[in-house]
């Protein structure tokens, strides 16, 4: 793991309260991410990808959500123990947070303008509201707005879902976050401003050491954006490893599974890789490896004991008896 990380999880065990009782959602996942770096978390729907990330930034309710065991830490913060009034200090200040509904994010009652003012000055009571309708209309500017006046006297309904979600990302960069957490940030953009959104992000790390937790399904961004790379599955941490090395040379079966899944323009019509069968069932998991039942290189031990997450080279760990 990096050292003087600026976020550190440990252990984290993270279930939600249902009626057919307890289901573990995140298991046993550790984490660190340093300044500069850009770490993506991939991983099929129901990984545990983003509850991983909303624990961090403890915006799951509780109840029904429940921290078992764990630990998340900024510097000397243990997030974990903090009351809520001192998590609404952490949040958008320490941690900035791009969700995958960019409409969630933003109020349909106010105008963009007002809404961004009143974030910045949220987070900066010395900030005068010129001074901050100023930073507001930079902003967007930097996130490819260059009618920003025009778009700060819009309200949400009267924006595409594309245009949303760059608001959202600037008023979160706007606040100079410690850590940025986005989750699939370029879902509902076309490809020419996806790309000026990553680069955006990518250029803002390098430049400042922002740290980015990248949560995305597309490994195209990840080979783009990435140093590092975690894979999930069924709630676990499956792999880690440099981007690079990942994407080169996959030791667990499951991430070689998803990336030859990626669509090639050049196979022949009608055909199609995927990976047989369905991620499993949190309320009733198999007993040994999460991805035997799809897996086909499995053998016997694979259903019965659970593999560990061990290190297997430099930065490089992964979950498999085979390996």
């Amino acid at each position: 793991m990096p050292s003087a990380a600026t976020l550190d999880v440990r252990d984290l065990r993270m279930g939600f309260s249902t009626p057919a009782g307890l289901i573990v959602a995140v298991e046993d996942v550790t984490l660190s991410i340093s300044k500069g770096e850009v770490l993506a978390i991939i991983g099929e729907s129901g990984s545990g990808k983003t509850v991983t990330a909303m624990a961090i930034a403890r915006l799951l309710p509780v109840p029904p959500a429940r921290y078992l065991e764990g630990s998340v830490r900024m510097g000397e913060a243990q997030l974990l123990a903090l009351s809520e009034r001192e998590m609404e200090e952490v949040r958008g200040r320490r941690i900035g947070t791009i969700f995958q509904n960019p409409r969630a994010s933003l109020d349909p009652s106010f105008t963009i303008g007002a809404q961004l003012v009143e974030t910045l000055r949220r987070h900066d009571p010395a900030l005068s509201r010129t001074a901050a309708r100023a930073a507001s209309a930079q902003a967007l500017r930097e996130v490819g707005f260059p009618d920003a006046e025009r778009v700060l006297a819009s309200y949400p309904h009267q924006l595409s879902g594309g245009m949303c979600q760059r608001i959202a990302l600037a008023m979160t960069l706007a606040c100079k976050p410690e850590l940025l957490i986005a989750d699939e940030p370029t879902t509902a953009l076309d490809v020419g401003v996806q790309a000026r959104i990553l680069m955006l992000l990518k250029r803002r790390s390098q430049a400042t050491g922002l740290p980015v937790i990248l949560i995305t399904h597309d490994i195209g961004v990840v080979a783009a954006m990435a140093t590092r790379v975690l894979v999930m599955y069924g709630g676990q941490l499956q792999e880690e490893a440099p981007v690079e090395d990942l994407l080169e040379r996959p030791l667990h079966p499951y991430t070689r599974a998803l990336i030859a899944a990626i669509p090639d323009p050049d196979a022949p019509r009608g055909e199609r890789l995927f990976i047989e069968g369905e991620p499993p069932n949190l309320a009733d998991p198999p007993p040994g490896c999460r991805f035997a039942p799809r897996c086909p290189l499995a053998e016997a031990q694979c259903y019965k004991v659970q593999p560990a997450l061990r290190a297997v080279g430099p930065g490089r760990s992964v979950r498999c008896h085979l390996v």
